[in-house]
């Protein structure tokens, strides 16, 4: 029987919003710890000369491709891992549907050490690419959804800043845009493609200002509300 029909209260029913973020917060943290696995110590068998720091150097720039794939991807599942606790802030109430919507999040996240190692691997290909980045845009689309379901459901903390919740999902928007333009971009050059995410860096934040000035322009926009 489904437990959809109406709000939770009851923690012996479905885990409240405190244990769904402590799982979370888990799963990411396994998540990003899985991601340093694919860089690789090089053998003493590939380094002709162990005392020299120049061949140690070349080695070390063989896998150049994996660092900056960890990089990107401890910086993505970083800022995810931000908005996401951002959503939950802003969750009072909870249903099954809430709990398989985070999920679908960690999903994303757990996928992501395969997806960032394949680009690590083969970052010239487009294919490669391409998953990376539908890995990154499903995570920001589950995001999204999960926010959009607590509002459709009024599981959100009724003394909730309607500002937070526009913010978040132009945010979470604005993210899932420069994904989204990667995926065509890779089939043109990959590396303007993967270039592309560095906007991630910015767009949430001119989002957040384009979000602040239209919420000013709204009507009532000004009231204050309690966190």
């Amino acid at each position: 029987m489904s437990t959809d029909s109406g709000p939770i209260s009851r923690r012996d029913e479905l885990p409240g919003v405190e244990r769904l973020l402590t799982l979370s917060d888990a799963v990411v943290a396994i998540a990003l710890t899985l991601l340093v696995l694919q860089l690789k110590v090089p053998t003493l068998a590939e380094v002709a000369h162990p005392t020299s720091a120049a061949e140690l150097a070349a080695q070390l720039g063989k896998d150049a491709d994996q660092v900056i794939s960890y990089v990107v991807s401890f910086y993505v599942i970083a800022q995810f891992w931000l908005l996401h606790y951002r959503v939950f802030r802003q969750v009072a109430g909870q249903r099954e549907g809430l709990v398989w919507w985070n999920f679908a999040f960690l999903f994303t996240i757990t996928v992501m050490p395969f997806t960032s190692s394949l680009l690590g691997d083969y970052g010239s290909n487009p294919l490669a690419v391409d998953i990376f980045a539908v890995n990154l845009l499903l995570a920001s689309l589950a995001t999204q959804a999960t926010l959009l379901y607590g509002r459709r459901k009024r599981l959100l903390n009724p003394g909730a800043d309607p500002r937070d919740m526009r913010a978040g999902l132009t945010r979470a928007g604005a993210t899932a845009v420069v994904f989204g333009l990667s995926i065509g971009l890779a089939w043109v050059n990959t590396r303007v493609a993967m270039y592309s995410w560095l906007l991630i860096a910015v767009a949430p934040r001119a989002a957040d200002r384009w979000s602040a000035r239209h919420g000013a322009r709204t009507p009532g926009s000004n009231r204050r509300t309690t966190d």
